[in-house]
């Protein structure tokens, strides 16, 4: 079974990659990635024709006629497509009718939500998914359930389900040490002798945050892919509550970019997303609070508290929980393969 996948994010299909090595292996991925941080991986971005880092935010009927002009007797060659991110190129595929698998890790109807331009590809893509899932040719998955609400929004018939990302990928293990500092990696919060921020670390790898005894994270996202491959590592995590993080977003000292129709578009949201245009809808399913095994903190002093006297008494709660949420997530995998071989 051949698969195929047009990227603009490294770690979504990744993950995705690295799950079907280890449930279904002998299913190849061939993917293209457009993504400016492919050095990540040793690589280089994939030069594409017509449809590529540059012109992807203006995709229209006539732009994915062009590509299919140029790539019609290459993708008529695979037996499915994996879609990820963005969503939106599910368009490019259904033409071939075969199964889609779509994988949702940021908002659906990017660039739409991002530029407020070129509005109708919205419908257009809700369309295509009723279409594929009419035909069975639809697995649409969200990573996160801040993404799977809002996309129902949109598209209330279409079954969905979470299987959040493993990002195993990584070969990251922490093990309990000799490690002495804790790590701020997102957000920022006061000085402490016991705190290093992300910055000082300059560029890194992976495996320097294993040296750190936690990591710490002020979200500016519902999921970002970063929590998911330090919680699949085993390290402790350390969040605010959603009542401090609240706090902090209201005063201006945490930024959340969730509503991208505000961030980015600069405008409301379409009516029927309403509901995502409050900063609740989006720390009310934020996945982060969700994890079994972290800490979590209700103000600067309490975390430093925690800091100063930390045990890291939840590391067996943690792990079980782990190692439970990897063979659900590898399950649902091994049954998706098996449906469509």
């Amino acid at each position: 079974m051949r698969l195929f996948n047009l990227d603009l994010h490294i770690s979504v299909i990744a993950d995705i990659k690295d799950i079907l090595s280890r449930v279904a292996p002998t299913v190849e991925v061939v993917d293209w990635s457009l993504s400016g941080h492919t050095w990540v991986f040793g690589k280089n971005p994939t030069t594409v024709e017509i449809i590529n880092q540059h012109t992807w935010q203006q995709l229209s009927p006539d732009i994915i006629a062009q590509f299919h002009a140029h790539y019609d007797a290459f993708l008529s060659g695979f037996d499915g497509f994996i879609v990820a991110h963005p969503n939106v190129f599910a368009l490019l595929f259904e033409k071939y009718g075969k199964p889609i698998i779509v994988v949702n890790s940021c908002r659906y109807d990017m660039p739409a939500c991002t530029t407020g331009q070129h509005l109708t590809v919205i419908g257009d893509l809700n369309a295509c998914f009723a279409r594929l899932a009419a035909k069975g040719l639809l697995r649409f998955f969200s990573n996160n359930k801040a993404d799977n609400a809002y996309f129902l929004l949109a598209n209330p018939t279409i079954p969905t389900e979470i299987v959040p990302s493993l990002c195993l990928y990584t070969g990251l293990t922490w093990v309990p040490g000799s490690q002495s500092k804790f790590l701020l990696y997102s957000g920022n919060a006061p000085q402490h002798p016991l705190v290093l921020h992300r910055a000082a670390l300059g560029r890194f790898d992976w495996k320097t945050l294993m040296l750190f005894r936690a990591l710490i994270h002020i979200p500016y996202e519902a999921s970002t892919m970063s929590i998911f491959e330090h919680l699949s590592s085993g390290i402790p995590l350390f969040f605010p509550t959603k009542r401090f993080l609240s706090e902090l977003i209201s005063t201006g000292a945490a930024g959340i970019q969730c509503n991208y129709w505000r961030t980015f578009a600069k405008q409301a949201p379409p009516d029927y997303l309403a509901a995502t245009d409050n900063t609740a809808f989006w720390l009310d399913r934020a996945d982060y609070y969700d994890i079994e095994g972290a800490y979590y903190f209700d103000s600067f002093a309490d975390l430093f508290q925690q800091l100063d006297t930390f045990v890291d008494i939840n590391y067996e709660h943690r792990m079980a929980f782990l190692a439970a949420r990897k063979e659900r997530v590898l399950d649902k995998w091994r049954h998706v393969i098996t449906d469509y071989q």
